[in-house]
C-alpha cells in the first residue's frame, strides 16, 4: 500500500467522475448569487453505494454537497467533526457566505470528498483507491489521526491539515494557478517554496542549505506534493495552531516558521499570498465547531 502522498500524486491523475451532486447540495439564490449555507449535519447510511470505489463505505455525512466518507467502525461524533471543519475552512468567519465562493463552487464540480478509514490499508481504502475515478480527493485521514478534541494539535489531530490539503489542491489551484500553481516556476507559491527551500530543488537535495526554513524530507513527496505541504504549514502557522514550544521543537525538522510573527517577518512572500484578499484563505483556527 503507498503511502498518502503516493496516493495523492496517483489521484490527481485520475479524470473527472462526473456523478450527479447530492440532492442536499446547497441552493443558489438567482437574484443574489450568494448560497445558502446548511450547518446542520447527520450522519446516514452510505447513499452512494454504488458508485466505483464506494462501497465499503458504510457512512455519509453531506457537508453542502461536499462528502465525508466512513467506513464501519468510524464514530458519528468524528464524521460530524470532519464535516465541522471542512464548514470552518471554507467558511472561516461563520457568516453564513462562503468566504470565496468560486473555490467552493470548484469543489462542489469535482465532488470534493474526504475519505476517513479505519486504518492505512484497510478493505475500505484498498476498494476506494482501486476503484475510485473521480478527482475529488487530494488526501484521507485515519481513525486514530482525528481528535475532536484537539482540533489540528500536531501529533494528535490531521483533521485541518488534511482537509486543508483537499481545498487548496481541489480548490485554489484550479481557481487561481497564478498564485497556487503547483508545477516549478509556476505561480507565486512555488516562487515562495524555493526561497523557503533555499533553492528550487526539483528532487530533495542530500540536505538542506542552512537558510532554509522549510525543508521537508519525505521522499515520497515530489514537488508538486511539496508546494501543498508548504502552503498548509505557513497557514497553520498563520492561525497560531503549531505556536507553542512542545509542536514548535517536534515539527522543527520540516518547518521552522511556527508563529505567526514568524512567518510575517521571515517569510514575506508566503505572507503575501496568505493575506491577500483577492484569493482569501482562512484566517482563525477551526474549533471544530461551524455555528454560524
Amino acid at each position: 500500500m503507498p503511502n498518502r502522498h503516493a496516493l495523492a500524486a496517483l489521484i490527481s491523475l485520475i479524470p473527472l467522475m462526473g456523478c450527479t451532486p447530492s440532492a442536499n447540495d446547497s441552493d443558489t439564490d438567482s437574484d443574489t448569487g450568494t448560497t445558502a449555507i446548511s450547518s446542520t449535519f447527520i450522519v446516514t447510511d452510505n447513499p452512494h453505494a454504488d458508485r466505483s470505489g464506494f462501497g465499503d463505505f458504510a457512512r455519509y455525512v453531506d457537508m453542502n454537497g461536499l462528502g465525508v466518507y466512513g467506513e464501519d467502525g468510524i464514530s458519528d461524533e468524528k464524521l460530524i467533526y470532519v464535516a465541522n471543519i471542512f464548514a470552518e475552512l471554507l467558511d472561516n468567519d461563520e457568516d453564513g457566505q462562503w468566504d470565496d465562493q468560486a473555490v467552493f463552487d470548484e469543489l462542489l464540480a469535482k465532488e470534493a470528498l474526504m475519505p476517513v478509514f479505519t486504518d492505512e490499508g484497510s478493505p475500505a481504502e484498498e476498494e476506494f483507491f482501486n476503484n475510485y475515478d473521480g478527482e475529488g480527493v487530494s488526501a484521507v485521514l485515519y481513525d486514530n489521526e482525528v481528535d475532536p478534541s484537539q482540533p489540528g494539535h500536531w501529533g494528535s489531530d490531521a483533521t485541518i491539515e488534511e482537509t486543508m490539503h483537499t481545498i487548496n489542491h481541489r480548490g485554489h489551484v484550479s481557481v487561481y494557478p497564478d498564485v497556487f500553481a503547483l508545477e516549478p516556476d509556476s505561480s507565486r507559491l512555488t516562487e515562495a517554496m524555493d526561497v523557503a527551500r533555499g533553492g528550487q530543488w526539483i528532487r530533495h537535495p542530500n540536505s538542506y542549505p542552512e537558510e532554509a526554513w522549510y525543508h521537508y524530507d519525505d521522499r515520497t513527496c515530489d514537488y508538486e506534493c511539496m508546494a501543498i505541504e508548504y502552503i498548509y504549514w505557513a497557514q497553520v502557522s498563520k492561525m497560531g495552531i503549531l505556536n507553542d514550544v512542545q509542536t514548535c521543537n517536534g515539527i522543527r525538522n520540516e518547518w521552522e516558521l511556527c508563529s505567526p510573527e514568524l512567518v510575517e517577518s521571515q517569510d514575506t512572500l508566503i505572507h503575501s499570498i496568505l493575506i491577500d484578499p483577492d484569493q482569501p484563505l482562512p484566517q482563525l483556527a477551526p474549533d471544530g465547531v461551524y455555528a454560524p
